[in-house]
């Protein structure tokens, strides 16, 4: 286990290295008056009146945060913050919540409206680029930043990410979605090879950033840490030239993330733009004598340096005041965004009966007289994971105790109660057997989950321990979970009635957790990865590191964009497609709590599922796709929502298949006893695998079963399709 001293000292260090306060304002440049001409024309007209060193200096990071500024050409400085939280860095700012519980809403409009509300922000503070959002996926579930990605699949993934994007840039503001490719654990980030087969990056590790890239539109790429197959991703050829611009037709710009070249050439000539931080090795130094060598040429900086000015001039950077005097931080209608943001994505993973009622939640606050907090989490509310994605909230943040004392009644006591190593005092057993309802709020944090290193598989603090014995005195137990995914449930789930995922709740804290637990808003989050009862359980767990939480500053720091230090190491993904739920259903091993899985305090129908047709020409598919209609009702007396999900299954392929992928959800709300038709649109994609043979997407003729239902094991409707060949 790595010591807590040493987490602690390696937060403050990444607080440091992430945080830079800067004031923008100062370096404005507005761009010349009355300019005329396509992005693509200006850019060009300045890069034509450039001198060679402007160019040199122009692909290096300049304070950290920005792309440097040519004040003689009227370029402006483009300052950069980290998303998708929020804006950091710069000032105080809304802290939303972390990115998994953005994607635990299952709505695009909301999170259109998050990244629309960040990019107002980031204008109100000179911000022009946003570093997120960020879609790797959750191949394990100890990954240091699984709370910054979008969860397990690459549909769901894909589906927030270009909806946040959307949202930013129609606010002005360029996203740059990361980290490109397949940096899925943070155990040693800079060494760690991502060893991945063709297929399993077109159908796994590429669609997010694809459909972040094509339906997003998202201005920028962010590279990641890692090689994949051997090649850094910050020079890989086939990453950035072959799939990203030849492939997909990306025409935006590529960023690294901090610290991550590796050599010279290699970058210039394979793809990348600019080099964050600063200059190190994008230095007038290194380029210069390069260019001298002959290694690249100044035709290779003119490519770097136009994607870079056409994606800003695009957007409108170029022309307008650096600081739009308009826009607001802190606003009234950010708070409750975030509020709004939080209410959604908390998902009820469990509620079975207590000894005074058929199921624990909601409680009523009309028969509660005293309540007992504890865990780790139970005072300060963990906000968010650590790292350069943490926002420091320029309002208070209420822990669970506060928000329960705002929430209730003051005759209604709320009493803390300190544990040691999983055990409850004596003196405080009585307390917890006469509560009319004990919560545990446990989980991770910033310190225990962050950058640079994978956290645990089980609770912090053996709380774990905690929640088994506290069951021992009280069947009213509510378990709070804070984490940025799965994490060791199976030793202590059966020993209690209630276990809620709040994730990291951004500056809201504990107190949309409390409307959740009084019924107030009533739940409707669904997970977007599988929870699971053994980590052997989980197909990737024997292609990676045997004691992932096990860290040393030796191997998180040393080495980092040093070719000569430390030998990179090889990560096989052997596991192949079979990541998540598309793993436990395609095995039928049981999940402690299923993909896309999420309770309620109401009790949804799903019913009368169609297809617009039960036969079709494969042709037709590829033109037109096929809708699936289905039919929801809301049967209980309380309003609510439930998110349709709808998988697609091969009933005899000739390849491999995952037994079901998603591929279409909608969230729809409705009053007690409404219905509602939802119709839900299916492209050839839906269908296709990639064939290794054919080099391309296909869809093999065939039966096609269409399941539709509320999560990848709650299946309620069936629609058989048969794709025939021309």
């Amino acid at each position: 286990m790595f010591d807590i001293v040493k987490r602690r000292l390696l937060d403050k260090q990444m607080m440091k290295l992430f945080t830079y306060i800067q004031d923008p304002a100062g370096t404005d440049f507005t761009g010349e008056e009355n300019v005329v001409g396509s992005p693509e024309e200006r850019a060009a007209d300045l890069i034509l009146k450039m001198t060679l060193d402007e160019k040199i200096t122009y692909i290096g990071g300049f304070d950290n945060f920005a792309i440097r500024g040519i004040p003689r050409l009227n370029i402006p400085y483009i300052w950069a913050s980290d998303a998708t939280s929020g804006v950091r860095c710069f000032g105080p700012a809304t802290a939303f919540p972390a990115n998994i519980l953005l994607t635990a809403t299952w709505n695009r409009d909301l999170i259109k409206k998050v990244g629309n509300m960040i990019a107002d922000e980031a204008r109100a503070q000179g911000i022009s680029i946003l570093l997120g959002p960020g879609v790797n996926i959750a191949r394990v579930p100890t990954c240091g930043r699984n709370f910054e990605y979008m969860g397990e699949d690459p549909y769901l993934a894909g589906e927030m990410a270009a909806s946040y994007i959307i949202g930013a840039q129609d606010g002005g503001v360029m996203t740059t979605v990361k980290h490109f490719a397949c940096n899925n654990s943070d155990y040693d980030r800079h060494k760690s090879d991502s060893v991945v087969d063709e297929r399993t990056l077109r159908e796994i590790y590429f669609p997010a950033f694809k459909k972040a890239v094509i339906a997003g539109g998202s201005k920028g790429v962010m590279t990641s840490y890692n090689p994949v197959n051997g090649i850094y991703a910050s020079e890989n050829h086939y990453l950035l030239n072959d799939i990203l611009r030849k492939e997909w037709g990306f025409e935006g710009f590529v960023i690294s993330d901090w610290n991550s070249l590796y050599s010279t050439a290699g970058p210039v000539l394979n793809g990348l733009d600019v080099e964050m931080p600063k200059r190190k090795w994008l230095s007038p130094e290194r380029i210069g004598k390069a260019l001298k060598d002959g290694r690249i040429t100044e035709a290779n900086l003119d490519i770097m340096i136009r994607h870079i000015l056409t994606s800003s001039i695009s957007m409108g950077v170029f022309d307008r005041p650096m600081v739009d005097a308009e826009k607001k931080t802190n606003s009234v209608e950010a708070a409750a965004l975030a509020q709004k943001v939080v209410e959604e994505g908390i998902v009820l993973l469990k509620n079975t009966k207590s000894l005074v009622s058929k199921s624990l939640l909601p409680l009523s606050a009309k028969k509660m007289k005293h309540i007992v907090v504890m865990g780790r989490n139970g005072l300060q509310s963990a906000s968010g994971g650590g790292g350069s994605s943490f926002v420091q909230s320029a309002m208070p943040v209420m822990g669970m105790c506060e928000s329960l004392r705002k929430f209730l009644p003051q005759e209604i006591s709320v009493e803390f109660i300190e544990t040691k190593k999983g055990k409850i005092f004596k003196k405080d057993r009585e307390s917890v057997k006469q509560a009319d309802a004990v919560i545990i709020a446990t989980g991770f944090d910033k310190v225990h989950e962050t950058e640079t290193l994978d956290r645990t598989w089980k609770i912090p603090d053996n709380e774990s321990t905690l929640i088994f014995e506290a069951a021992r005195y009280s069947s009213s137990i509510v378990v709070v979970l804070n984490g940025g995914g799965d994490m060791e449930t199976g030793s202590w789930v059966d020993s209690v009635p209630a276990v809620i995922h709040s994730f990291y709740t951004g500056q809201p804290g504990a107190a949309p957790v409390v409307d959740v637990l009084f019924g107030k808003v009533n739940p409707s989050g669904k997970l977007p990865f599988t929870m699971t009862k053994r980590w052997d359980d989980i197909a990737a767990a024997s292609n990676y590191v045997k004691n992932p939480g096990k860290a040393s500053f030796r191997r998180i720091l040393g080495g980092q964009g040093n070719p000569k230090i430390r030998k990179v190491t090889k990560m096989e993904y052997k596991e192949g497609l079979m990541v998540g739920y598309r793993h436990f259903d395609t095995n039928s091993i049981e999940p402690e709590f299923p993909f896309g899985h999420g309770l309620s305090y109401t009790t949804f129908s799903c019913t009368s599922a169609s297809s617009s047709s039960q036969n079709i020409l494969k042709s037709v598919l590829e033109e037109k796709g096929v809708d699936v209609s289905v039919t929801i009702k809301n049967g209980s007396g309380r309003a609510g929502g439930e998110t349709v999900q709808l998988y697609v299954t091969d009933c005899a392929s000739s390849v491999v298949r995952p037994q079901k992928e998603l591929k279409g959800f909608e969230k729809v709300f409705l009053k007690q006893g409404e219905s509602k038709e939802i119709l839900l649109h299916l492209d050839w994609e839906a269908f296709a695998f990639y064939s290794t043979e054919r080099k391309s997407w296909y869809v093999e003729p065939g039966d096609f079963e269409i399941l539709i239902g509320f999560s990848s094991r709650d299946i309620k409707e069936r629609v058989q399709i048969l794709v025939a060949e021309d």
